[in-house]
């Protein structure tokens, strides 16, 4: 287990995040720690997540796109990030694996002018069982970054998979100690209300974070793991 300060260095950190929630169950604390070590950090939204409650007259697509960018940008701050460092690219919910080449070619442009030399860009582990995770690890894998960014993976989902059901080949990658940042996490991910069941109760479909999946993240530590 290491320090924050041992992963960032001095550097900007980019978080890619394929929906609203993500950057605060996955690196929540790191986000936090770096902005408490004064690092710039930018964290571009995929997609706003409109899919999550599928059928909802009083909460049509639209409308829940438009509140979970609030969301994102409340839990950010929560975090110590400006709204302005947030940028949101509406790719589609649970689309990204479908995006056309241009589209494609379009959103990697874009992530590529938000990161200076040398950030540290993390995104959804490609382990993640979630289509959308699997696509932004792609997308973000293939970005003509500036000179020294590094890429690394946070894992989500993986969290909830067997190991039978994971690489053979262990995976490589860092233990990061966030404990003194888990308030601010627990706020952060709390601000995603929508996710919590707390507003929307009239969806065909809804998808609710759970108090077993949610401890997943209480932890004290968070973990990054290198591109295979």
């Amino acid at each position: 287990m290491v320090a924050p300060i041992a992963v960032l260095r001095t550097r900007p950190l980019m978080v890619v995040a394929p929906h609203p929630d993500d950057e605060s169950l996955g690196l929540g604390g790191l986000i936090a720690a770096a902005r408490a070590l004064n690092l710039p950090v930018t964290v571009v939204f995929l997609t706003d997540g409109e899919r999550s409650h599928v059928g909802s007259p009083t909460w049509p697509a639209r409308r829940l796109a438009a509140h979970r960018r609030l969301e994102a940008v409340a839990a950010l701050g929560e975090l110590g990030v400006a709204g302005a460092s947030a940028h949101f690219l509406g790719l589609g919910d649970t689309r990204l694996h479908a995006l056309d080449g241009a589209a494609q070619a379009t959103a990697q442009a874009k992530l590529a002018t938000l990161a200076a030399p040398n950030t540290l860009v993390c995104v959804t582990a490609a382990t993640d069982p979630h289509s959308d995770h699997q696509a932004a690890a792609a997308l973000v894998d293939r970005v003509p970054w500036a000179a020294g960014v590094e890429i690394m993976h946070y894992p989500v989902w993986t969290w909830t998979r067997r190991d039978a059901d994971l690489p053979i080949t262990p995976l490589r990658g860092v233990r990061i100690d966030v404990a003194t940042h888990l308030p601010r996490k627990r706020a952060a991910i709390a601000a995603h209300r929508t996710q919590h069941g707390e507003l929307i109760h009239d969806a065909a479909e809804a998808f609710v974070l759970d108090s077993a999946f949610l401890a997943r993240f209480a932890a004290p530590t968070e973990t990054l793991i290198w591109p295979r």
